[in-house]
């Protein structure tokens, strides 16, 4: 590698972060919202939250080193030309062909980073964080049992701790049941302590009592008591059985599933479909930052500045992306073979070498006119 392409290598870095960390941080930010709504419904803390959140950044890592790359890639060459170094460079002698190769080294490290994450820690990421919000639906205990707050664990249920210890010490019980129509069953007790055993979680209430009210006769009925075991079972969901998905698996499992093993209870389409998607992922981290460069670099210097090949090659981007999604919904649901998922890289590299060779047309053309000027004669 020469010097100017170690030059320019050096110089992608920065953007490339800047755009990671912006990017990242709009998808994290979005992701994480939804999970602020799973941790206050189940009564989590703000560990949990964090936990969570650090899960996810495997995946929103994965989603936007493309975007940084192509972003990375348009900015640098941007401003390269805008400093006038890149006509410099050209002007030496260093074709368009030649001036990208530092953005397809980078696009190959963008592409071991995207190996990494797509095929080993965005399937564990996954797993953990599916595992962990499965755990916190089963923790229904979590979600009433707070200090010092009106809870309703079930419609027509409410209950209030005074306060609570982490060891199940309850002081100030109220438990309020208007569940049937012609009566209201009120607990209240000084205090009350969480026994779990071996079946289910009970709520042991001391110093307490019992009130019955009958709506139609208007009575009421008290009844004092040292000690009493309030069922805490009733208020338990119906928690669905932890099923795998195809995106938790790593690409062996995908690939060659082992019989009894998690991977073999997925469609085959499915296990076809994730797979391939990740090594298509990995390939367009290549192709990104070349597209990037090379639609800029292609038409030469213009004074006018390069917003209108800016967008399209944004418009270009998206569309690629969108037909990656679309090759997915195809194998899926028609059936066809995996091989149309590498559509997308197809389109990308023929698209490169095309944008190459027509900038090294005009290049050449370029260097023409300037051995042409120079042999005129005077």
């Amino acid at each position: 590698m020469k010097q100017i392409d170690r030059y320019v290598l050096r110089l992608l870095v920065g953007p490339f972060l800047f755009f990671l960390v912006i990017f990242a941080g709009i998808i994290w930010l979005n992701q994480a919202l939804r999970i602020v709504d799973v941790v206050v419904s189940n009564g989590q803390s703000g560990i949990v939250f964090a936990e969570l959140s650090f899960y996810l950044l495997p995946k929103v890592t994965e989603t936007v080193v493309p975007i940084a790359a192509f972003s990375a890639a348009i900015y640098l060459t941007n401003r390269l030309y805008s400093e006038s170094e890149l006509v410099v460079i050209m002007s030496v002698g260093r074709s368009p062909a030649l001036a990208t190769l530092p953005y397809l080294i980078f696009g190959g490290i963008c592409m071991i980073l995207m190996t990494g994450l797509t095929h080993f820690l965005t399937p564990l990421s996954v797993t953990s964080l599916q595992d962990r919000q499965h755990e916190m639906s089963k923790e229904y205990l979590t979600q009433f049992i707070v200090e010092g707050e009106f809870n309703t664990p079930e419609k027509g249920v409410t209950i209030f701790f005074g306060t609570t210890s982490p060891e199940g010490h309850l002081t100030d019980v109220l438990i309020n049941d208007r569940r049937s129509p012609s009566t209201v069953v009120t607990h209240t007790a000084t205090k009350g302590r969480i026994i779990s055993d071996d079946v289910q979680p009970k709520l042991v209430l001391l110093n307490g009592s019992v009130q019955r009210y009958q709506r139609e006769s208007g009575t009421l009925n008290i009844v004092q008591f040292d000690s009493l075991a309030y069922d805490l079972s009733q208020f338990a969901k119906d928690v669905q059985e932890r099923r795998i998905s195809a995106r938790e698996l790593s690409t062996l499992q995908l690939l060659s599933p082992k019989p009894g093993g998690p991977a073999s209870e997925l469609k085959v389409t499915a296990r076809t479909v994730e797979a391939h998607d990740r090594f298509v992922k990995s390939l367009l981290a290549v192709v990104v930052p070349v597209i990037g460069a090379i639609i800029l670099i292609s038409s030469g210097y213009d004074r006018s500045g390069f917003f209108l090949r800016i967008v399209l090659g944004v418009v270009f981007m998206v569309g690629i992306n969108s037909l990656r999604g679309l090759m997915q919904s195809w194998v899926a649901n028609e059936g066809a073979h995996w091989i149309v998922l590498y559509v997308p890289v197809a389109l990308g590299i023929a698209s490169g070498i095309l944008l190459i060779k027509a900038g090294m047309a005009d290049w050449k053309s370029g260097l023409k006119g300037i051995f042409l000027r120079r042999e005129a004669p005077i």
